[in-house]
């Protein structure tokens, strides 16, 4: 059992700090297979952690596989956005690839397509491997290998070599151990050197700490070439030494979310010191004691042996004590069920390790039990088992490098319980009896629900015309904050009454909107029914329309309309088109006109359908000198919140306002029933 849980301890927390815990998806926009009328200025991609951007991160058109992008995806904290060019209707694949905090490249795919009334998409594009690169391998095992040389040495010196020195009277110099030393740090610096260019150094804990670290271990190795001239030095190679050892915990996951934090990097910190000393240990003794016996005489060697030995066997029990010890504290960490370690990558390659230990501490233990007692004899059997422990140790530090891509069993297991990706749904109505207000907010709608007993409910509609969940949404008013608490697909219930009648919702990422709270709100429902009939009976009108996706994509158009079949458009992007009947003409700038045929229209037709919801008078408001009758609903067909103004004598719309999922429409209508002239272009 003890060299079981030395197994685990050694290989979870030397290895582990690199593991797993890497960021996951939480939403994309547009989403996995989402069909969006219009087309996406970008794509962003949420995730649960700190991510940065590495290359690969691409859009592509599916029919020719193109690129799309519009300059470089940038990250900010946990959002990945990806500019667009300007997009046709068509299918298109996108593939992020980023680095999470912990160092772990992630990468993915998803589809979607622009034009109503496509097909869901699939990806033209595939992940690739998002594992580590040989020359991560490489890397990660010169740190590992060059750390525990260099921190094992170190401490060697004080716990073993010293005191067996003045315990045999002799008096060897330090220089031997310290050009270990050396080349422990140095191997370390190669590590980190090695990873930080492919770590974005600075912008993830990761690469910070490895930074740090082949900052550290340089500045040791400079310190110990000294000490191998003035001793008085090695105190400092001493403390650079220390230094080193909490990198891998404070890289790695041990600090991420979910994870014990200031125990489990207490932990790594104690396992890897004591893995340094008994590697480190097992390296000085082979390398010192032959060198410091020929410069001693017969008697001295022997009395030298006899101490160091026996000591360093102690100071190794021990140590392997500790790895059990903080080895059972990070197993329980990594995994919730002991099944994990058969069932998952991660526990298989921990049994195949706990067997290559096993074989080590069978050895230190027939070193312990039957060599040391004849040290003078058995030297030589004593250096053979050293060196075989010392080569198990490499195979064991080069699992390690590949251990860190593993995911451990209680991440794992969590990660099936809980996708990392959670299907956005559809948003629901607004609670019966509810007053409804809406505005946009960059590119989501957010729609205000004032529930009858006064408390406020915001719904979250993203591009994908989906609900936005998982967002930090408070509401504020009268000066106060007031929190939120989840009440279906994209939305979120205030937990107490707003203070005052102006209420700002601040929705996580997107900007903060404000919404001016209805008195005395009254049924609005025949004022609606009024209204359609009142614009379905008109025989033309004029539509100035400001039609945008998010703040910086917009489009104008003005619209003639003449019943039954008949309209004509411009709009400000030059494009411009007259339908008549089943017959259509379109026109970009100053081009030709191209004919095609047309479905006969219905003119005009409401832009709300024949079902809607909370629809309430707000009050009075005055459109063009005209004073005019504010009312607000709700249609769930499309779904999309509308505010009107009516025309209190003719009942006819005067303003309208629709909030949509990337729709964000006004309506001004003039020239009712005015001779309008629409004929065929020439």
């Amino acid at each position: 059992m003890l060299a079981v849980a030395a197994a685990l301890s050694l290989l979870s927390a030397t290895a582990a700090p690199d593991a797993s815990a890497h960021a996951r998806v939480v939403s994309t926009s547009p989403a996995e297979g989402a069909v969006v009328a219009t087309a996406p200025a970008e794509v962003t991609v949420r995730f649960d952690d700190v991510v940065r951007v590495l290359g690969g991160t691409v859009v592509v058109r599916n029919s020719d596989k193109r690129p799309v992008v519009d300059g470089k995806a940038r990250a900010s904290g946990r959002i990945v956005v990806i500019p667009l060019q300007k997009l046709a209707n068509d299918d298109y694949s996108v593939r992020w690839r980023v680095l999470s905090n912990d160092g772990h490249t992630i990468t993915g795919v998803f589809a979607f397509a622009v034009g109503a009334g496509r097909a869901p998409p699939t990806s033209a594009l595939s992940a690739g491997g998002a594992g580590p690169r040989a020359v991560d391998l490489v890397s990660r095992w010169l740190f590992f290998a060059g750390l525990l040389i260099a921190v094992g040495v170190a401490l060697f010196l004080p716990l073993a070599w010293r005191p067996a020195l003045k315990a045999a009277d002799a008096e060897v110099g330090d220089g031997v151990l310290w050009a270990l030393a050396f080349g422990g740090f140095f191997l370390a610096f190669l590590g980190a050197s090695g990873l930080v260019p492919h770590h974005d150094a600075g912008g993830t804990r990761f690469g910070l700490m490895y930074e740090i670290g082949g900052v550290v271990a340089i500045v040791g190795a400079t310190l110990a070439a000294i000490a191998l001239v003035d001793r008085r030095v090695g105190r400092l190679a001493f403390v650079a030494a220390l230094a080193l050892l909490p990198v891998p915990s404070l890289a790695g996951h041990a600090l991420d979310r979910g994870q014990w934090r200031p125990l489990n990097v207490f932990a790594d910190m104690l396992h890897v010191g004591a893995a340094a000393i008994w590697i480190g240990g097992l390296l000085a003794l082979a390398v010192g004691l032959p060198r410091a016996g020929r410069r001693l005489a017969p008697e001295q060697r022997s009395r030298f042996t006899a101490a160091l030995v026996p000591r360093l066997s102690g100071v190794a029990l021990v140590s392997v004590a500790l790895i059990a010890a903080t080895g059972l504290v990070r197993a329980l960490s990594e995994f919730s069920a002991i099944s994990q370690l058969w069932s998952s990558g991660y526990g298989r390659a921990l049994m195949i390790k706990t067997a290559f230990l096993a074989v080590i501490v069978s050895l230190g233990w027939i070193n312990r039990s039957r060599l040391v007692p004849r040290i003078g004899s058995a030297l030589g059997a004593l250096r053979r088992n050293v060196a075989v422990e010392l080569i198990l140790f490499a195979g064991i530090v080069i699992g390690v490098a590949f251990l860190t891509d593993l995911t451990p069993g209680r991440q794992l297991a969590h990660a099936v319980a809980r996708p990392a990706t959670r299907t956005p749904q559809p948003i629901q109505p607004p609670p019966p009896g509810a007053t409804v207000l809406a505005t946009e907010s960059g590119d989501r709608g957010v729609g205000l629900a004032v529930l009858p007993g006064g408390k406020l409910q915001a719904t979250v509609l993203g591009p994908d015309n989906r609900g936005v969940d998982g967002l930090a949404l408070v509401f504020r008013s009268g000066g106060k904050k007031i929190g939120s608490s989840p009440c279906g697909p994209g939305c979120y219930r205030a937990v107490a009454h707003p203070a005052g009648l102006t209420v700002a919702v601040l929705p996580g990422s997107s900007p903060p909107v404000s919404f001016r709270l209805p008195v005395r709100p009254q049924p609005g429902v025949s004022l609606v029914a009024r209204a359609r009939r009142a614009y379905g009976s008109l025989r033309s009108l004029v539509i100035y329309e400001r039609l945008a996706s998010s703040p910086r994509d917009h489009v104008e158009t003005r619209w003639q309309i003449v019943a039954p079949s008949r309209l004509t458009y411009v709009t400000s992007c030059g494009a411009r088109a007259v339908v008549i009947g089943a017959r259509r003409w379109d026109r970009i700038g100053d081009g030709p006109w191209q004919a095609s045929s047309q479905t006969p229209l219905q003119l005009p037709g409401a832009q709300w359908g024949p079902r809607w919801l909370n629809a309430k008078a707000l009050g009075w408001m005055t459109i063009g000198g005209r004073r005019a009758r504010f009312v607000s609903f709700f249609d769930p067909l499309l779904p999309a919140w509308f505010e009107m103004a009516l025309d209190p004598r003719t009942n006819r719309p005067l303003e309208l306002e629709m909030t949509a999922a990337a729709h964000f429409m006004h309506h001004r209508y003039s020239d009712f029933n005015r001779p309008l002239r629409i004929v065929r272009p020439r």
